[in-house]
């Protein structure tokens, strides 16, 4: 017998979880709940014990002399379980012990039966017992199954202990029984009924939770770390001037050949699997992918947090890209042949779109930066002589001499050595 909330399983009649994490995850977190409840409500259950002795003693001057006894038993219960309140053993094992106390109480409301008048015990005897059995299906936080066990196992313990000690006539004994299994089935009632809706609740929080967790993923493949957070914190995300960072492209060399020779669905898989791999070196280097439009790949770094080897980062993002295609072209039945260019200077980033954002950097940076790929040749990283100042104490590189770029006239330009 099992039911189905929120796609998650519960047993129709304990309401355990089936999934056994699930069910950890839950006791865990109500025990976290329940401490504060079960504290307030044992210092008031205690405060209650010593304001009531007057009372009992008036009403019932017999237990007297026993009074003080019960009462420091069930003080000390009392006592001990608020302290074990404090320690990650009743986080653990709450459950276990607050039913304990269940039944310790019900041991001194029951022991105190025995003092009380003869017409008071037959009236009304039992109303400390269903105050007690509503405690523990509502106070004590128990979950329904061990409040079942609490509820009935302190019902029996009365009735026994009055029938035993011949305290009640065997028709008061019966209607003390009546009037606590109507006790019982209600507080059973409202227990179950409290049990499934926190677990519900738990199951609705952790379904937000998951849908929280998969849009911020989904943020993150979009955008930087700290604009996303920005985004899902504010609504909006500033855009920014970064004086001093570093472009790459890449561009595949004959891809339109290439792409003409295989099937659509192969080219896509081919160029999700190179990117893919792009995607991990620039992670691994400290690089932000910006975008790829069609074939080409850009990605960036010195944005959008600043740092002083923006240049060299984006050369050893080329470079391991080189050998990445140049190790895959090994066995691979289709050869790709990759051009790589490299522009430092002054950028604006921003996040645009209505629906659907992007990031996107602007500046005249990027455009030399795509005229040095577009400048370059397949298997070389061809950098301008502002990145080459910036990266030659690290690596080697060949002049090349001015060459046209496209709109930007004549320009320094370098193959970095492998």
């Amino acid at each position: 017998m099992e039911l189905h909330a929120n796609n998650s399983q519960m047993h129709r009649l304990t309401l355990r979880f089936a999934d056994a994490d699930l069910e950890r995850a839950f006791a865990e977190e109500q025990a976290g709940k329940s401490l504060r409840p079960i504290r307030i409500a044992l210092v008031c259950a205690g405060v209650a014990m010593v304001g009531a002795s007057p009372a009992i003693i008036q009403i019932a001057p017999s237990v007297q002399e026993q009074l003080p006894r019960i009462a420091a038993l069930i003080l000390a219960t009392l006592g001990a379980c608020y302290a074990l309140t404090h320690t990650r053993v009743f986080l653990r094992r709450h459950q276990w012990l607050m039913l304990a106390l269940a039944c310790v109480m019900s041991v001194g409301i029951t022991s105190i039966a025995r003092y009380y008048p003869p017409q008071l015990l037959e009236a009304s005897g039992f109303f400390l017992m269903v105050m007690h059995l509503f405690s523990i299906y509502g106070v004590f936080r128990l979950r329904f199954p061990a409040a079942v066990v609490g509820g009935w196992i302190s019902m029996v313990m009365y009735i026994t202990f009055v029938r035993a000690l011949g305290l009640l006539p065997e028709s008061y004994v019966f209607r003390h029984a009546e009037a606590l299994l109507a006790a019982n089935l209600w507080g059973m009632l409202i227990c179950y009924q409290m049990d499934l809706a926190l677990r519900r609740a738990f199951l609705a929080v952790r379904d937000v939770a998951a849908e929280h967790e998969r849009s911020e993923r989904l943020l993150l493949n979009i955008l930087p770390a700290d604009l996303a957070k920005e985004l899902s914190d504010t609504g909006v995300a500033r855009s920014a001037r970064h004086d001093s960072t570093t472009i790459l492209f890449t561009d595949f060399s004959g891809f339109t050949q290439v792409a003409s020779a295989m099937p659509a669905d192969r080219m896509v898989a081919e160029l999700n699997e190179i990117f893919g791999a792009f995607d991990d070196i620039c992670d691994e280097l400290g690089v932000e992918k910006i975008k790829t439009i069609g074939d080409a790949y850009m990605a960036a770094a010195g944005l959008p947090k600043p740092c002083a080897d923006h240049a060299q980062r984006c050369v050893r993002v080329g470079l391991r890209m080189l050998a990445y295609l140049e190790h895959r072209n090994q066995s691979a039945a289709f050869k790709w042949s990759l051009r790589v260019g490299v522009h430092s200077g002054p950028v604006v980033t921003g996040v645009v779109g209505k629906r659907k954002y992007a990031f996107d950097v602007w500046g005249d940076t990027v455009n030399i930066a795509s005229r040095m790929e577009s400048a370059g040749e397949a298997g070389r990283v061809n950098v301008s002589a502002y990145t080459y100042d910036l990266i030659r104490a690290e690596f080697d590189c060949e002049y090349r001499g001015k060459l046209d770029a496209k709109g930007k006239g004549q320009i320094d330009m370098y193959f970095v050595q492998k």
